[in-house]
């Protein structure tokens, strides 16, 4: 069983501003993945010192530095699931995002994915799309992550709070 806990929109300059139990699931997930929105390069860099193994995009508010780091968007695979990760760079109305972000990938089985702060999954079309939500608290909302597991008998998914 691999762990994979997918995170965005930290829209933080460091990770000393996310809540602890987060920095705990980060530093013992077998892949930390981010879907764009750091918004600082330091936090890109504590999280690639910090994560055993870590994947991540950029997201459209993402300054320059941090996209000669990471992609646009990238594709991975773990035990024969096929994963696509990907910020809508093009930034937009999260009105069919989903449906934008499919033309995106090709043999996917599941898309991590950023920008709408809207934690949540689904299927559709045989993709399914996790969206992690925001990473940090506010006064709306939790913080909160994607916990995808992935096995010999495919994956099963988590959102959750912190």
């Amino acid at each position: 069983m691999t762990k994979i806990l997918a995170i965005s929109d930290t829209h933080a300059k460091s990770l000393s501003a996310l809540p602890k139990a987060l920095l705990s699931e980060i530093s013992t997930a077998d892949i930390v993945v981010h879907c764009g929105d750091y918004t600082d390069i330091s936090l890109l860099q504590e999280l690639k010192h910090m994560a055993k193994r870590f994947i991540g995009v950029y997201g459209n508010v993402d300054s320059i530095d941090i996209r000669r780091e990471v992609p646009a968007k990238t594709t991975f695979e773990i035990d024969g699931v096929r994963i696509g990760v990907i910020h809508p760079y093009w930034g937009g109305a999260s009105v069919g995002i989903e449906e934008a972000i499919a033309k995106e990938f090709h043999g996917v089985d599941l898309v991590l994915y950023g920008h709408t702060h809207d934690a949540g999954y689904e299927t559709r079309d045989g993709i399914t799309f996790v969206n992690p939500g925001q990473a940090y608290a506010d006064d709306t909302a939790k913080a909160t992550a994607g916990v995808v597991t992935v096995g010999d008998k495919g994956f099963e998914i988590e959102i959750v709070s912190f």
